[in-house]
């Protein structure tokens, strides 16, 4: 697909499109955009891991002229968030894109947004059994075996392990990730602790260092929130233990990132969380604007015209490569 400069004037990211065999805009859809709003509702807002999504949200915006917002509970308070999902559709917001902390509390919600007209879009993790039209993210288990893989390399295919988590269903799929993979690939390679760092960077430190007192044997911990690299990073450092236990990391904050390049942290597994939203808003605004016709007169056929599911993959960071991934 043609890279698009987001700098360039409208007329000629359309052109862009164009080359690259995406929808057009009709000029009365195009008008229309300035009036609609796509609303990303997340939770633990407060976490540096939401930098790319606003990023894709900005871009998206900048690209088709429509308003973006980026909003959630800042803590993992999935009734707040379950709240905010109804005081969302009574705005009516032209789409809703959704991170879910709990999918049971929010699938009658997504439900009522659709009876209303308002399309949505799960990010990360799926809500399949909802009527949302589209779910856009990595395959939470296969990025798990990444960083098992990444991490069994790490300390030679052997030893006992922490791995560090929070109670989101996308994110606990990780953690069998890796169980998955070391059982089938690395079975000299012990899970003693799950540890809950609660995806709170001035919490996870604490729940780091505590695991690794009750674990002095321990020779790695993989991480799977954003919050779980940095917080066994300045665990092991303060328990003198940098280099000894190894660690691997999830996602690109920028507050880890000098972890990889000191060598504290050995990798991460990063996710195309950028591509995600900014994917999702034009997927959303397509369907509302009428620019994808996959079934004429789909509306009244009852037909999804959009991609049940798209896998958007993980990216490997190394201490080769982490220049290129900071903001």
């Amino acid at each position: 697909m043609t890279e698009l400069n987001l700098n360039r004037r409208q007329a000629l990211l359309a052109g862009a499109m164009g080359a690259a065999g995406l929808p057009f805009l009709s000029a009365a859809a195009t008008a229309q955009s300035s009036d609609m709003e796509y609303v990303f509702l997340s939770v633990v807002t407060q976490v540096p891991f939401w930098a790319d999504h606003r990023l894709g949200l900005k871009a998206a915006s900048q690209a088709l002229g429509v308003k973006t917002t980026f909003t959630g509970p800042l803590d993992f308070d999935t009734a707040a968030q379950a709240r905010q999902l109804d005081e969302l559709i009574a705005r009516r917001p032209a789409g809703i894109l959704i991170f879910p902390g709990d999918v049971g509390a929010l699938v009658p919600g997504i439900n009522r947004a659709a009876e209303a007209g308002i399309p949505v879009a799960m990010i990360i993790g799926d809500a399949p059994e909802s009527a949302r039209v589209t779910h856009l993210g990595i395959s939470n288990f296969e990025a798990g075996k990444v960083g098992a893989q990444m991490l069994a390399e790490a300390i030679g295919g052997k030893g006992k392990v922490l791995l560090g988590t929070f109670p989101a269903p996308p994110v606990l799929e990780r953690v069998e990730g890796y169980k998955a993979w070391f059982a089938e690939n690395a079975p000299d390679i012990e899970v003693v602790d799950v540890i809950n760092d609660k995806a709170d960077p001035s919490y996870a430190p604490t729940a780091y260092a505590q695991a690794l007192l009750a674990n002095p044997d321990v020779v790695g911990i993989g991480g799977t929130d954003g919050d779980s690299g940095k917080g066994a990073a300045i665990a092991v450092t303060e328990a003198g233990r940098k280099g000894e236990v190894k660690i691997v990391a999830m996602d690109r904050n920028d507050d880890m990132l000098p972890y990889i390049e000191d060598g504290t942290i050995h990798g991460a597994v990063a996710q195309k969380s950028f591509a995600e939203a900014m994917t999702a808003v034009h997927l959303l605004h397509w369907l509302n604007t009428g620019a994808i016709q996959a079934v004429p007169g789909w509306q009244e056929t009852g037909a999804n015209p959009l991609p049940t599911t798209i896998q958007t993959g993980v990216m490997r960071i190394t201490a080769e490569n982490v220049a290129q991934f900071r903001h």
